[in-house]
């Protein structure tokens, strides 16, 4: 379902005449990457066991790492990636291996409610956290903001929950934030099945 959206959207682009008419695909090209991740594919995986070293490719068995929790939902939506060694890199670097430096915004010692309302400031959309130690999806769907990710912390499992409250985005130090849906290049080469 998403392919064939996807190719609507990639043949929609190629027609658009004009910069007006490309920033409007973009953007819905972005909501429709920010739904596949979201609203079609992570619910399939909450629930999944949390394992440092889990590799899983299939929702509800065996166990999940967050980077690979990350890139299998990313590569599983259409995103052209290395799902197992980007998976292995520091969550700042899985960031920048799929956005450039425009599209990050940083945040140290910042409290959780400073920094969800940055999120809602920039707008709604898909965007990579990366913490101290862990990574995870923010997505901001115009009404909340909600952390996706494979959590070592109790329930010790892939869910989704209020980014304001969750301890695990609450207890780190530092932050750094890459939006996916906002960054062109991305969204064409996603559209372009590149």
């Amino acid at each position: 379902m998403v392919q064939a959206e996807r190719e609507a959207l990639r043949q929609e682009l190629a027609g658009a005449d004009n910069k007006v008419s490309q920033q409007a695909v973009l953007a819905r090209a972005g909501d429709l990457l920010r739904e596949a991740v979201a609203d079609r594919l992570a619910p399939h995986w909450y629930g999944t066991p949390w394992d440092f070293n889990g590799t899983t490719e299939t929702p509800g068995e065996g166990a999940i790492a967050c980077g690979y929790f990350v890139t299998t939902l990313l590569r599983d939506a259409g995103v052209k990636l290395e799902r197992v060694r980007l998976a292995q890199q520091a969550s700042e670097r899985i960031i920048l291996a799929l956005v450039d430096r425009t599209a990050v915004k940083r945040f140290s010692d910042a409290p959780i409610a400073r920094f969800v309302t940055a999120v809602e400031d920039w707008g709604p959309g898909l965007y990579i956290v990366g913490l101290d130690c862990h990574v995870g999806f923010i997505v901001h769907d115009g009404r909340e903001i909600r952390f996706l990710h494979a959590s070592y912390v109790p329930p010790s499992c892939a869910v989704s929950e209020p980014a304001l409250t969750s301890p695990v985005l609450a207890a780190s130090r530092y932050r750094v934030l890459g939006k996916l849906t906002g960054h062109k290049p991305l969204l064409e080469a996603w559209l372009q099945g590149e």
